[in-house]
């Protein structure tokens, strides 16, 4: 047990100095968005066109991707009423909340600690959830959005402006590499590639200690509580439910790399929604303080769990 958590601490440590730097106001929040959008436009979709291409997509295990789909529905659903009837909040909101649940932070925490303690078997299968995720996910999310608010979609603008997105344009590059079987391995793109993708773990988790140091007062409340519980025990419960009932699954060693994706904090993509949608972050952004310190444990217990 002791030996996984000092395997955490670069991950609790980097958070920490940029929440300390935060708090000393050295960076602000304007240097948490120029950060997030580096993340965004430029070091995220390296990571995923690297993964894309260079992954042996094959290998994606299909009963831990329906078995995390399901799980993701169920999730989002249960946060999208909660959210709606018990702590009446508008439509919008609520449906930012149900992505806050059915995301986790997998590109920025639970990769990297995936390459830490496990292989390449579920390094693949977290990659797989990730592709899941920025294709099918985010695009539901974001259309339930649009919908709320114009009521009338122009399906041609959604699906461009889609299409633009910096994930989406990531996977198309890279499957079009991996379709072409374009060898990538050691020229200047996959150099390119490879530094920018090595960025997303310190400067995503260095961000994320910037914004929670300007939102650290009253952070524990019943919203906040309830979807830190929602997100890291009933999630992973209701992942294992389906996939002991209907993929044949046998033990949580089966679908290793759903159940660590299931038990990492919310995810930080609600953050970005929030200010294209003009909802307040404030309440989503310390759920993520909480899961985030919390999910020190959950992947303590799993990481054991799971060896």
């Amino acid at each position: 047990m002791f030996q996984v958590f000092l395997g955490l601490t670069p991950f609790i440590g980097i958070t920490l100095f940029g929440y300390i730097l935060g708090k000393i106001k050295i960076f602000d929040l304007q240097n948490a968005k120029i950060l997030n959008l580096f993340l965004f436009y430029a070091a995220t979709p390296a990571l995923i066109i690297k993964l894309v291409a260079q992954s042996e997509i094959n290998e994606i295990e299909l009963s831990q991707i329906y078995s995390y789909f399901l799980m993701q529905i169920t999730s989002a659903l249960f946060a999208y009423f909660l959210t709606k009837n018990t702590f009446k909040k508008s439509t919008q909101e609520s449906i930012i909340w149900s992505l806050t649940v059915a995301l986790s932070n997998h590109v920025i925490l639970v990769l990297p600690i995936a390459e830490i303690f496990f292989g390449k078997h579920t390094i693949i299968q977290i990659s797989g959830i990730i592709l899941m995720d920025s294709i099918i996910l985010i695009s539901v999310i974001t259309f339930f959005l649009e919908f709320t608010i114009k009521k009338k979609i122009k399906i041609f603008h959604f699906c461009r402006n889609l299409f633009f997105n910096p994930l989406i344009l990531g996977i198309l590059i890279g499957l079009t590499i991996k379709t072409l079987s374009i060898d990538i391995d050691e020229t200047p793109f996959e150099y390119i590639l490879q530094r920018l993708a090595v960025c997303v773990m310190p400067v995503g988790l260095f961000a994320i200690g910037i914004i929670l140091s300007f939102y650290s007062n009253n952070v524990f409340n019943r919203l906040t509580f309830t979807i830190s519980i929602l997100k890291l025990i009933v999630s992973p419960i209701i992942l294992l439910i389906f996939g002991y009932t209907f993929f044949s699954i046998s033990s949580p060693i089966d679908i290793t790399g759903a159940l660590l994706v299931s038990v990492g904090p919310c995810g930080v993509t609600s953050i970005v929604m929030c200010s294209a949608y003009n909802v307040s972050p404030e309440n989503i952004i310390k759920a993520i303080f909480i899961s985030t310190i919390a999910s020190i444990f959950t992947f303590l217990f799993t990481i054991n769990l799971l060896s």
